[in-house]
C-alpha cells in the first residue's frame, strides 16, 4: 500500500495561501487540523488536513466567521455535509474594503506585522484569486498613489510590496505544481526593471490557469533570457517595464532577440508598455492587455501570430 502524503507546515501555507502563524492559530483554538509528530516533535499534516483547509476557505468566502465554521466539527467538514450555508456577501464585501485599508496603513506606518494580519485575514476569509483582486490589487494602486503624492515613504511601499510578493510566490509555487501539460511560458522584468511584482502576478494566473511558468524575476539581462529559452523552449514570454526610458533603451536588444527566437512569442506589459510601437511591431511582439490581475487569460498566447524557424 502506498504511504499517505505527508505535508510540512510550510507545503500546506503554499497550497492555501495561508501563513503558517494563522494556521497554528486554528490548529490551537478550534481543534480543526491534526497533525501527525515525526519522532523529533515535528508536525506532518496529512491530506485530510489540507481537504479540511479548502472547505474552511469556501465557507468563509461565502460570509461565514472561522468560528461559526470551526463549530461545524471536522468529520461534517471533511465529509462535506455542511447545511446549505446563507452567503452574506455586503459582510465579505465590507470586508475587502476593511483589508484593504488596514494594507494602506501597513504601508503608511511601516507597520510589518499589521500587514501580515491583513493579508491573513483576506486569504483566509477569500480565494486566493479573490484576495488578489478585491484586496492586494486596488492596495498596491492606492500606495503607489500615496507614495506619488508624498503620503507614503519608500520604506513602506517596499514593505508591503515584500508581504505581497512572499504570499504570490507561494501561490505560484503551488499552482505550479498543478500545472501539468499546459503551454511553457517565461515570466521576467526588462534588464535594469527592479520592479518585479508586475511580473510576477502575471506568472501565477498564468501557472493558475495551468500554463507551466518558469519565473526569472527582476532585471534579467536579455543575454540570460536568450539562454533561458534554449533551455526551457517556452511558448510564450512576458516581459515587464515600468518606466519609458528603460524601454526605449532596451528595445534594439530585445529586438534582436525576438529576431532569434522566431519559435517564442513575446509580450510585453507594465507601466511602460506602448500602445503602439514600430520596433516591436515589426517583430510581432505584443502588449499584453491587462489591466487587473484577473482579466489576464489563456488567450494571450494566440494573441500574437505564430513564428516558425529562425532567420
Amino acid at each position: 500500500m502506498a504511504a499517505r502524503p505527508l505535508h510540512k507546515m510550510g507545503t500546506l501555507a503554499r497550497l492555501t495561501g495561508l501563513s503558517p502563524i494563522l494556521l497554528r492559530a486554528w490548529e490551537r483554538r478550534y481543534d480543526l487540523l491534526r497533525p501527525e509528530r515525526t519522532a523529533g516533535g515535528h508536525r506532518l499534516y496529512t491530506e485530510d488536513d489540507l481537504r479540511l483547509l479548502r472547505r474552511v476557505q469556501e465557507l468563509l468566502g461565502q460570509g461565514r466567521s472561522i468560528g461559526e465554521v470551526a463549530a461545524l466539527g471536522r468529520e461534517a467538514l471533511l465529509r462535506d455535509a455542511s447545511p446549505p450555508v446563507r452567503t452574506r456577501a455586503p459582510d465579505v464585501a465590507a470586508g475587502a474594503v476593511g483589508w484593504r485599508e488596514d494594507l494602506v496603513q501597513a504601508a503608511v506606518e511601516i507597520d510589518a506585522r499589521a500587514a501580515d494580519r491583513a493579508l491573513d485575514e483576506a486569504f483566509a476569509a477569500l480565494s486566493p484569486d479573490r484576495a488578489l483582486v478585491d484586496v492586494v490589487e486596488p492596495a498596491l494602486r492606492e500606495v503607489g498613489a500615496l507614495w506619488a503624492a508624498g503620503r507614503c515613504s519608500v520604506a513602506g511601499e517596499h514593505l508591503v510590496s515584500s508581504a505581497v510578493t512572499g504570499r504570490l510566490l507561494r501561490l505560484l509555487e503551488a499552482a505550479s505544481a498543478q500545472a501539468n501539460g499546459g503551454p511553457a511560458a517565461v515570466c521576467a522584468c526588462f534588464p535594469d526593471e527592479l520592479h518585479a511584482l508586475g511580473a510576477l502576478n502575471v506568472a501565477y494566473w498564468l501557472a493558475r490557469r495551468g500554463h507551466r511558468v518558469t519565473w526569472l524575476g527582476a532585471a534579467l539581462p536579455f543575454e540570460d533570457l536568450d539562454r533561458a529559452c534554449e533551455r526551457v523552449g517556452p511558448e510564450a514570454v512576458f516581459l515587464s517595464v515600468s518606466r519609458a526610458a528603460l524601454l526605449e533603451a532596451h528595445t534594439p536588444g530585445l529586438v534582436a532577440l525576438v529576431r532569434r527566437r522566431r519559435e517564442v512569442r513575446f509580450h510585453v506589459g507594465g507601466a511602460a508598455s506602448p500602445e503602439a510601437n514600430g520596433a516591436l511591431a515589426a517583430v510581432d511582439v505584443s502588449v499584453v492587455p491587462v489591466r487587473s490581475f484577473g482579466e489576464l487569460t489563456p488567450q494571450l498566447f494566440a494573441s500574437a501570430p505564430k513564428r516558425r524557424g529562425r532567420r
